[in-house]
């Protein structure tokens, strides 16, 4: 049976049954049956056409959430939108493509984790009181800590940041709406789950916060 894409028009042209194709393809309707709104699966569907986003990492996330086959996630945690305007909503990051969101995750385990083996090897130099001086093989021993080394001591405490999947909770379900990212317009999403996520799933109404 299809979900409530009645109609979506493209140039005269319905494209709820290829809609519902792809979210059959990618895994989106057997994990979350009738709790995705058309606004994902449309940012979905760009996404692999741009070659932007691989929607598999995405699925992942929600298998995680729905606790589906012992799926697990390196990424952080879900959390709930304290303020405005996404007020009330949940997000949980996914593991977006492209060198933007390695750089920030390596930035973020130099930060909190720092280079456990170039340390190591400072307090050796100074317990030892002798001038210690880097070999070629100890510059590559370097580089692998700053780089592997960080990416899976943050990939093992579920620390791995990314890009937004935002989602509601209701009557212990959740409903997944569309993607995001920190340093997107956050009102425009207000405005897009306003328009097309609410008549899908009314209850929004009330979990959304009240705009002044």
């Amino acid at each position: 049976m299809m979900k409530k894409f009645t109609m979506v028009t493209v140039n005269g042209e319905d494209k709820a049954p290829e809609i519902y194709a792809f979210a059959q393809a990618i895994g989106l309707e057997s994990v979350a049956p009738d709790r995705y709104s058309l606004l994902l699966i449309l940012e979905l569907f760009a996404g692999i056409a741009s070659r932007q986003l691989n929607p598999a990492k995405v699925i992942h996330e929600i298998r995680a959430l729905e606790n589906l086959d012992g799926m697990s996630s390196r990424m952080k945690p879900s959390v709930q939108f304290r303020h405005p305007p996404l007020q009330g909503l949940w997000h949980k990051h996914y593991l977006a493509d492209g060198l933007r969101t390695m750089a920030k995750n390596l930035k973020n385990g130099i930060h909190k984790d720092g280079l456990p083996w170039f340390e190591q090897r400072v307090k050796e130099a100074v317990a030892t009181g002798e001038n210690q001086y880097m070999s070629e093989d100890d510059i590559k021993r370097l580089t692998h800590d700053a780089v592997i080394g960080n990416w899976l001591r943050r990939s093992q405490v579920r620390a791995l940041t990314g890009e937004w999947l935002i989602y509601a909770e209701h009557e212990g379900q959740n409903y997944y709406l569309c993607l995001g990212s920190h340093d997107g317009d956050h009102q425009k999403i207000r405005q897009q789950i306003e328009a097309i996520c609410c008549d899908e799933f009314p209850f929004l109404r009330s979990v959304l916060c009240p705009l002044t």
